[in-house]
């Protein structure tokens, strides 16, 4: 079981923010040009401070995400999803995605 934690960087202390996600409730998918989707999915109660913390960003501003300690890696912030409902074993669940670019220095 790992954590990934994400950091807002804002540039201002008041709205920097952290937040600790268990790997249970999260699925990554690389796509190309350094685009990544991440997936979240479980309980409402447990979603729905994730969804305020990316649905508090802007578009482009700096979100590294430090994935079980391993050190940060600087993206940007693209767009969320509204949520939607499902179930799991007969259990509602809520879900939604948002979406992260790469963040790349140039040479």
């Amino acid at each position: 079981m790992a954590n990934i934690v994400f950091h807002r960087v804002s540039g201002s202390k008041k709205k920097d923010t952290t937040i600790d996600v268990d790997d249970k409730y999260i699925s990554l998918q690389n796509r190309r040009e350094g685009a990544l989707i991440i997936i979240f999915r479980g309980p409402e109660d447990k979603l729905m401070e994730i969804h305020d913390f990316f649905d508090a960003l802007e578009d482009m501003e700096t979100v590294p995400i430090d994935i079980d300690s391993t050190g940060p890696v600087e993206y940007y912030f693209r767009g969320i999803s509204p949520f939607s409902d499902e179930e799991d074993e007969g259990i509602p669940i809520k879900k939604f995605s948002t979406t992260l670019q790469l963040r790349r220095e140039h040479l």
